[in-house]
Parts: C-alpha cells; sequence; structure tokens
C-alpha cells in the first residue's frame, strides 16, 4: 500500500500547477495546502476548517480501505479536499461552482492536455473517481464544500 500522504502532497501539485485554479484562490499557490495530522499541533480537523483562508483549498487523507476493482480486491484511499471561495467580486468571480469544474477539468501546465479527472495523481493510483461536492457549515455557521476523492491503487505497493 502507497503512504497516502504521498498521494496528497502529489494531488496538492497537481492543483497548484492549474493557472486558473491558483487565480481562484488569489493567485496564491500557498492556499492550495495540505493538512498532515501532528501531535500535539495539529490535531483537529474542524478547527483546520474553520481557520483554513478564503480563498483556499485544503487537502486531507481521510482514511483507506479495501475496495474493488474490476473483480480483483484493491486498496482505495479517500483525500476530501475542503474549499472555501474568497469575497465576491463584481463579476462574480471565483464562486464554487468554478473551483468544482477546475478540480475536474483543469489542465496543468505539466500535464499534457490531460484534465484532472483523468490525470495520475499517482503512479501507483488510477485516475480519481467521479467526485461529489457537499455544502457544509462549521461551528461559527460559516459556509464552505468539501469534495471527497476517492482513489485506486493499482496493484499493491
Amino acid at each position: 500500500m502507497i503512504d497516502p500522504y504521498e498521494l496528497v502532497d502529489n494531488l496538492v501539485a497537481a492543483l497548484q500547477d492549474i493557472e486558473d485554479f491558483v487565480a481562484a484562490m488569489g493567485a496564491d499557490a500557498s492556499r492550495i495546502f495540505q493538512y498532515r495530522d501532528s501531535y500535539p499541533t495539529k490535531v483537529s480537523l474542524p478547527h483546520a476548517i474553520h481557520t483554513m483562508p478564503a480563498p483556499g483549498c485544503m487537502a486531507v487523507w481521510q482514511g483507506s480501505g479495501p475496495g474493488s476493482f474490476s473483480g480483483m480486491d484493491v486498496w482505495k484511499h479517500q483525500v476530501t479536499l475542503f474549499l472555501r471561495v474568497g469575497e465576491s467580486s463584481p463579476t462574480g468571480a471565483s464562486p464554487y461552482y468554478t473551483l468544482f469544474r477546475l478540480i475536474a477539468k483543469g489542465v496543468g501546465t505539466k500535464a499534457a492536455g490531460v484534465p484532472m479527472i483523468n490525470f495520475t495523481v499517482h503512479p501507483s493510483c488510477y485516475p480519481m473517481d467521479l467526485p461529489e461536492t457537499h455544502r457544509q457549515t462549521d461551528a461559527e455557521g460559516l459556509d464552505y464544500f468539501e469534495m471527497p476523492l476517492s482513489f485506486t491503487e493499482i496493484g499493491d505497493d
């Protein structure tokens, strides 16, 4: 089984390589980042979600488990993107649907024309399964969206 933090690092790098997605994050690639559990400083995902920048995109490994692919047992890795948009511009730039489209259809500068939905983020995983999106509200009543992604591992590294 692969180290899931490698998968998250690669996903973040791929998203940071999509120029329009970075532009939607205020032209600051550092607003696209990974959350790594680290005791005692990073022990609360709800706190990290609440304090993430707006705009911002935080990638979090949620777990791994068994799955099936073409009749074979495989590992499936769950990564969630937590998204906040920034202030709306007069033209309505960067609403959540724009972010979803860029995550699914965006093409990075190093992706040779391949949209994210078909891009191999990690060499030991197939491209992401079709993603879902959900509106959530944090403890302070602030809305954000989450986008759970699933990556199926090829073989068993």
